[in-house]
């Protein structure tokens, strides 16, 4: 198979492929307005300075588990150029919003203390929920293919609040949305879902049809949510508080959630195995190959010591 004759997202649906347990790992992201052409490296292709590529890299190694999208809307920055700086996290995450005048504004933000909670830094706390959709065709076609019309239904509902982004992780999971601040992925998003998805969100409410897991949680912990609520019927996106996840050998751990409702755990035992089938996981690919694929072993719910 030639490698113009696929879409990796088309052969990941085929698959059925189970999208729980992929979203991208990431405590803090920074996210900043950059409404030109995107190379396939958005920032080392970018045409931003030296010296402010420098300063984002630097405040990318300084702040653990952070990560840097470029987005945009249009061809221009209107009201100045935007940039936030996001903190997933299970409970009151954040979004810190910065208009700036000019890139080098970015060298007098303190980004590690903004990230932190510690100070705004010139910016201010936005309430506004944000939804990130992977449109970087550089990187990989079937994120233009199946981002770019996502994009604009959802803009049609949801305005400024939606954004489209550089590459957000799992190309063959396109159309890719990212619900900020918690940071809760979804995969193979259409016109259709990714309003429902939306709607869900801002009634804090999670959706489990395709819905790849949550940014602050290690890929296993991913899994286990997803099982756990698939299991208890759980919908509210602040539902469950991670209690421990516990590795039993290679391919097993233990995950143990409480619950916000009542003195209960969930507890979750998963396995992580190849999958049967081999496919392409991005369009440049050229071998095919097995991906890591969660099940569940066992579930069960503890009364909570008192």
């Amino acid at each position: 198979m030639s490698q113009t004759s696929f879409f990796c997202s088309e052969l990941s649906l085929r698959a059925s492929e189970n999208s729980f347990g992929t979203a991208s790992i990431g405590g803090a992201w920074l996210l900043l307005e950059y409404p030109y052409p995107w190379g396939p490296k958005a920032l080392p292709d970018s045409s931003l300075s030296p010296e402010i590529k420098s300063f984002l890299n630097r405040a990318l190694a300084s702040v653990p588990r952070s990560r840097l999208l470029l987005v945009k809307r249009g061809r221009g920055c209107e009201g100045g150029i935007k940039f936030f700086v996001v903190r997933c996290r299970e409970r009151e995450p954040f979004v810190v919003k910065f208009e700036l005048r000019q890139y080098d504004d970015l060298a007098q933000i303190d980004i590690p203390s903004v990230a932190a909670g510690r100070k705004l830094a010139g910016g201010r706390i936005s309430e506004q929920p944000l939804f990130l959709i992977c449109t970087h065709g550089k990187r990989d076609k079937c994120c233009a293919i199946f981002g770019r019309p996502l994009y604009k239904s959802l803009r049609q509902i949801e305005g400024e609040n939606v954004w489209q982004s550089s590459h957000v992780g799992g190309d063959r999971f396109a159309g890719n949305l990212v619900c900020f601040p918690h940071g809760l992925f979804y995969a193979h998003a259409t016109e259709e879902s990714g309003r429902r998805i939306a709607r869900a969100y801002r009634e804090r409410r999670l959706v489990l049809d395709e819905f790849r897991g949550r940014a602050c949680y290690a890929y296993h912990v991913q899994a286990a949510e997803f099982f756990v609520r698939s299991e208890a019927t759980i919908e509210g996106v602040e539902g469950l508080r991670l209690l421990e996840a516990r590795q039993l050998d290679e391919k097993y751990w233990m995950v143990r959630f409480g619950s916000a409702v009542g003195p209960v755990i969930h507890e979750a035992k998963v396995m992580c195995r190849d999958s049967e089938f081999k496919n392409y996981v991005t369009c440049q690919s050229t071998n095919r190959q097995r991906v890591p694929q969660f099940q569940l072993e066992e579930y069960r719910q503890i009364k909570e010591p008192s």
